[in-house]
Order: C-alpha cells, then sequence, then structure tokens
C-alpha cells in the first residue's frame, strides 16, 4: 500500500488513560471467532502479569523493611532508661533560697522559670503521648520501654523534679530521633527502588513521560519526611501501568511482524524511537515499509513505497497482513492516508473478508491512478 497510511487501534491495547468499562464490552461486541479468542487469552495474560508483578514489588518492599530494621539488635528501638536524679523539689528549693539573701532574686526568677517550664511540659504531656503512641503502633519503638519512659516524666512533672522530667524527655528524643534516622534510611532504599525500576524502563518510555515520572521521584526525595506508604505505593502503580503499556505495545509490534512472515515479507523490529515500536519490511524489491506501534496504543502509522501503477499486489497483500493482526484480537480504523481523511465506507477493515474482496483493493482498482486523483490522494 502507497504512502503514509495511519490506523486508529480502537480495541486490543490499553492506552495509557484509564480504560472505562464500555471499552472492554465494545471489545467484546465487535471481536467474534478467532479474534476475540485471542483478545480474551491475551488480556488473560495480561492480569496475571499485572499480579505476579505486584506480588514480586510487595515483596521486595518487605525486603527493603527488614534488611533495613533487622540491622539494629531489634527492629523496635528500646528506649533507655536514664539514671534518677536526687534533685530536690521546688518546695525545698524555695526554702533555701530563703536562706541566702544575696542570691534571693537570682533564685526567686529559676524558681518561677522552672515552675513555668514544668506546667508548660504537663500541658503538652498528651500530645508528646499521642506523638510516641504512633511510632508504637507503626512498631518503631518498643511500647514498654515508652511508657515506662513517660510514666516516669509524669512521676517527675507531678513531683516538680524538672530535672529528672527532662532527662526522661531526652531519652525519649534520643530514641525518636534513631527512628527518623532509620525511617530515612527505609525510605531512601524505597525511593531507590522506584528510580531503578524508572532506569530499567525508561529506554521503553516517550521522553515527556519519563521526565514526569522523574520529577515525581524527585520531589518525593526531596520531601521523605512528609511522605507515606502510599505515597511510594503510588509511584509504583504509576511505573506498573508503564510497564503493562510497554508490553502490551511490544506484544501488538510482535504480532504484527508475524502477520508480515505470515504473508511472506521481510518482517523485523529495528528500534525503539521515543517509546514507539517501529518496524521495517521488505516489501517491493528494494523498496521498504515502516510501521510505527505509537505508545499511547491509540495508532499505528504505516508509510511504505508507491504502488507501481496496475500492480496492486503490494495493497492486496498488505490488506491480508492487516487481517492477519486483527486476527490475533485488534481492531484498526483506517482513518487518514497522506495525511487526508479516508472516505467512512473505506475505514474498516472487516477481518471476514478476503483480500481481493476488501473495500481497500476497489478503492485502489478500476484504473487506480484516476481513483486515486478523483478522491484527491
Amino acid at each position: 500500500m502507497s504512502g503514509r497510511k495511519t490506523f486508529n487501534v480502537t480495541e486490543g491495547i490499553s492506552s495509557t488513560s484509564e480504560p472505562s468499562l464500555l471499552d472492554g464490552i465494545a471489545a467484546v461486541v465487535s471481536m467474534t471467532g478467532r479474534a476475540l479468542q485471542a483478545y480474551q487469552e491475551r488480556k488473560r495474560q495480561e492480569r496475571e502479569a499485572a499480579l505476579q508483578r505486584e506480588q514480586q514489588i510487595q515483596q521486595k518492599i518487605a525486603q527493603i523493611r527488614t534488611s533495613i530494621r533487622s540491622s539494629s539488635a531489634n527492629s523496635k528501638i528500646v528506649v533507655q532508661q536514664p539514671q534518677s536524679t536526687k534533685s530536690t523539689s521546688f518546695h525545698n528549693a524555695t526554702i533555701n533560697a530563703s536562706q541566702t539573701s544575696t542570691s534571693d532574686v537570682i533564685n526567686q526568677a529559676l524558681l518561677q522559670d522552672a515552675q513555668r517550664r514544668v506546667q508548660n511540659l504537663q500541658t503538652k504531656l498528651p500530645s508528646i503521648q499521642a506523638e510516641y503512641q504512633v511510632l508504637i503502633d507503626e512498631e518503631l519503638l518498643d511500647a514498654s520501654s515508652v511508657q515506662q519512659a513517660l510514666q516516669q516524666t509524669e512521676k517527675a512533672l507531678q513531683a516538680q523534679n524538672l530535672a529528672d522530667a527532662e532527662k526522661y524527655l531526652q531519652v525519649l528524643d534520643n530514641a525518636r530521633i534513631q527512628v527518623i534516622q532509620q525511617l530515612q534510611a527505609e525510605w531512601k532504599a524505597q525511593i531507590d527502588f522506584v528510580q531503578t525500576r524508572l532506569n530499567n524502563l525508561q529506554p521503553r518510555l516517550p521522553h515527556r513521560i519519563t521526565q514526569q515520572l522523574q520529577g515525581k521521584i524527585n520531589h518525593t526525595a526531596n520531601n521523605w519526611q512528609h511522605i507515606s506508604n502510599t505515597d511510594i505505593e503510588t509511584l509504583h502503580q504509576e511505573i506498573n501501568a508503564l510497564e503493562s503499556q510497554a508490553e502490551e505495545i511490544q506484544a501488538a509490534a510482535e504480532n504484527l511482524v508475524v502477520s508480515w512472515q505470515q504473508s511472506h515479507y521481510d518482517a523485523r523490529i529495528s528500534e525503539i524511537s521515543d517509546g514507539d515500536i517501529v518496524i521495517e519490511i521488505e516489501t517491493h524489491e528494494g523498496a521498504n515499509t515502516l510501521m510505527r506501534v505509537e505508545f499511547e496504543g491509540q495508532k499505528i502509522d504505516l508509510a511504505g513505497p508507491q504502488d507501481r501503477q496496475g500492480d496492486l499486489s503490494c495493497a492486496s497483500r498488505t490488506v491480508n497482513v492487516i487481517q492477519l493482526f486483527q486476527e490475533q484480537g485488534y481492531q484498526l480504523e483506517w482513518t487518514h492516508w497522506n495525511g487526508e481523511p479516508v472516505n467512512q465506507e473505506w475505514r474498516n477493515l472487516d477481518t471476514g473478508a478476503t483480500p481481493t474482496e476488501t473495500a481497500t483493493d476497489s478503492y485502489l482498482s478500476d484504473t487506480p491512478q484516476r481513483r486515486l486523483e478523483s478522491q484527491g490522494y
């Protein structure tokens, strides 16, 4: 078939946009026989591959967490209890301050400051307890050692023993810092895993998609203190969808190659160009046809040599290739020829017809040159 043809893929390849339920219904309605069986089998295999991929990712994430947390003696960080001090309460400190008249003003100021700090800590204690409870619930801190330190803190505050209270709060904070360091290591390892997946997939993706996803990964890495498991999972799901799309495009290209080969043409996948898969087919002697399966899964372009006048064999065989391809569970609509819209009556390539009976052959027959000129092609 001469010139540049554009085929819209109406069924058989999922686009990168989210498919609707009607898409699946349309596929079942529009495909019959061998095409429907091929479509259903391919979709079954795609679902199994997606499930297996998700299981492998979850296993890898669990391994990352286990590896980081097992680097310490205990996966749950234990709060190291301090030695209790012999600090006096503020009541005794008041008596001592009154006995030293030269430092009475200073001692009184210190006492009032300590009392304010105790009151402030007593006010904050419920929120402090809630903060550490979150870390306990996430199995990052040892519950019994945290509760012991919090109880001793509360006891010291009730006794107006600021020194002991601050010591227990300090060991709690030390444990929290350890948790943060551990979390940072976990998040970094998980983000590195996401980055590795993108790096491996990058040669099969359009550049713009790679840039968009790389930007999201960089933002996550720079804001690890504020991310959650959901953020990491979202990145993995995006890569999952792109991997599935790349595999579907690869399968479609391989099926096209097989269709050309079954029609006795030499065909092969030559390259991946910005996510699109390019197929080279040797048609006429020394003349090649290129087909480009776009990554979005919505269009296939064919750039072929000019047909020799009066020779419709190439056109007929090309239509036969498309029919063989559709029998593998794909639906195409021929929409443009050399940039011009194709008449509606010629758009559908019916897999039930033989090449000599197709609308395309009728379109090219009956003095081809005059027919093409009359249609503006």
